[in-house]
């Protein structure tokens, strides 16, 4: 069965797994959005939390891993596994896998939260 969420769920995955973070959260955040990262901090709005990714990634200075899988679709969220390992200026080589939570709102993603050990 597909729905407006399972369509917008795969095509963040899609973007995700060809590394256009960028271009998702272009399409597919609610200027209104927000970012809840796993220590607690919060983005607030689509511009902001694109800012804050775009930082990230100009950090990266190589990706060794990165699987997502397929979402998991439930009434007005879903969830992906993302397991990364990359090599971060000042930081170097780590792995994360982490689970990102969706809420959807007007056909677009308004919250992302994201759980993972700091």
């Amino acid at each position: 069965m597909s729905t407006p969420i399972h369509t917008l769920a795969q095509q963040l995955v899609a973007l995700c797994r060809d590394w256009k973070f960028l271009e998702a959260q272009a399409t597919l955040l609610h200027e209104d959005a927000v970012n809840i990262e796993s220590d607690g901090r919060i983005t607030r709005g689509r511009e902001a939390i694109m800012a804050k990714e775009k930082a990230f990634l100009d950090n990266i200075e190589a990706v060794h891993l990165l699987e997502i899988s397929d979402p998991v679709v439930a009434d007005g969220y879903f969830a992906v596994q993302f397991h990364s390992e990359l090599t971060v200026k000042g930081i170097g080589r780590r792995s994360r896998n982490e689970i990102i939570v969706y809420e959807v709102k007007d056909d677009l993603v308004i919250r992302e939260q994201f759980f993972y050990h700091v």
